[in-house]
C-alpha cells in the first residue's frame, strides 16, 4: 500500500523556523537600511555636484530601529559666514549648515543687509537636489526589499 506522510521532525524544523523568522527579518530589514543609507548619501551628493562643501554636510542616518534610511545635513554642525557692511566688516554670523542646504535646496530670495533691506530683488531657485536623487532612491529601495526576501528565503530554506 503507498502512502504519504509527513515527519514530524520536518514539520517541527518548520514551526521552529517560523517562531525565529520576526527576528530573521528585522535584522535582514536593519542590516538592508545600514547598506542603503551610504547608496542614499552617494545619489544625494551627485546630484549637489560642486566640490564638496555642501557635500561633506550630509550624512546618512539609519533609524534607531532600523525602519528607515535617509541622507540630511548633519546635526549641530554650524558655519560662520562673515558679515561685509559698506565701510566696516560685521562679526560672522553662525549658521547650522542645515539652514544653509535647505537654501540652496528650496531656493530663497537674496538676504537682507544691517539696515533690513534686500541687496537685491533678486530670487535664488533651488537646486532640488533631493528631489532628484529620490527617483534613484527608488532604485536602492528595490535593491533593499531584494536583501530583505533572500535573507528571509535563506533561513527557511537552509
Amino acid at each position: 500500500m503507498q502512502e504519504a506522510h509527513i515527519d514530524h521532525s520536518d514539520l517541527a524544523r518548520l514551526v521552529e523556523k517560523l517562531a525565529q523568522s520576526p527576528q530573521v527579518l528585522k535584522e535582514a530589514k536593519r542590516q538592508a537600511f545600514e547598506s542603503a543609507a551610504p547608496k542614499l548619501r552617494a545619489a544625494v551628493q551627485e546630484e549637489i555636484g560642486g566640490s564638496g562643501k555642501v557635500r561633506s554636510w550630509q550624512e546618512a542616518y539609519v533609524g534607531s530601529k532600523g525602519g528607515y534610511a535617509a541622507v540630511h545635513p548633519k546635526a549641530e554642525t554650524y558655519v560662520e559666514i562673515k558679515g561685509r557692511q559698506k565701510g566696516f566688516r560685521a562679526p560672522p554670523k553662525k549658521y547650522a549648515v542645515g539652514y544653509i542646504t535647505n537654501a540652496i535646496n528650496s531656493g530663497h530670495r537674496s538676504p537682507r543687509n544691517s539696515a533690513g533691506f534686500r541687496t537685491s530683488g533678486k530670487v535664488v531657485s533651488g537646486k532640488q537636489f533631493y528631489q532628484r536623487a529620490q527617483a534613484r532612491a527608488e532604485m536602492v529601495a528595490q535593491e533593499a526589499a531584494g536583501q530583505i526576501v533572500q535573507a528571509l528565503t535563506d533561513h527557511l530554506g537552509g
